[in-house]
């Protein structure tokens, strides 16, 4: 079965080039642009993959509301693969 919500380990922590408030994370061979400072090394996250659906009704999701979209009648955003500060995040 597939999962879709995992928990997992940062497994390292890169500097993105002329940005002041992120950076990039690796997570299982994946890229994921962080909060600067948020995450160090073997620390556990949470992991959601891409083409996830997240509802906007949660609050922690409400900062990808501009990526609206509607799923069985349920207002969220789609998770899927951006590039901020010329980084891939992947989640």
């Amino acid at each position: 079965m597939r999962e879709l919500v995992t928990i997992r380990q940062v497994s390292s922590i890169k500097p993105i080039v002329g940005a002041d408030a992120i950076e990039c994370a690796s997570v299982d061979g994946w890229s994921v642009v962080v909060k600067k400072n948020e995450f160090k090394p073997g620390d556990a996250c949470v992991y959601i993959e891409i083409d996830s659906f997240l509802p906007l009704q949660d609050e922690r999701f409400a900062f990808l509301a501009k990526n609206k979209t509607s799923c069985n009648d349920r207002e969220g955003t789609r998770l899927r693969t951006v590039k901020l500060r010329g980084q891939i995040s992947q989640v």
